[in-house]
């Protein structure tokens, strides 16, 4: 994924057009996460750790295996 969906919009509309559900969870490099949730902060005025778009729960890489400027999707 490049790094312009690393905002609120593009994140959003990633998860519309591969049709993901709330039965998977979104992984983020701490870098783009931070980013994402910057944009997030800045349209909703607040935010909780982990946060969701459209029913989809956004968190931050812990263990260093996602790179930066990509997403991993992980079943629940």
């Amino acid at each position: 994924m490049h790094s312009n969906k690393m905002n609120f919009d593009g994140m959003r509309n990633f998860i519309i057009e591969n049709e993901l559900t709330d039965s998977v969870v979104i992984v983020l490099h701490p870098e783009n996460f931070d980013t994402l949730a910057m944009d997030y902060i800045t349209i909703h005025n607040t935010i909780e750790r982990p946060f969701e778009i459209l029913g989809i729960e956004i968190v931050e890489d812990t263990s260093g295996k996602v790179p930066k400027n990509r997403i991993q999707i992980i079943e629940i």
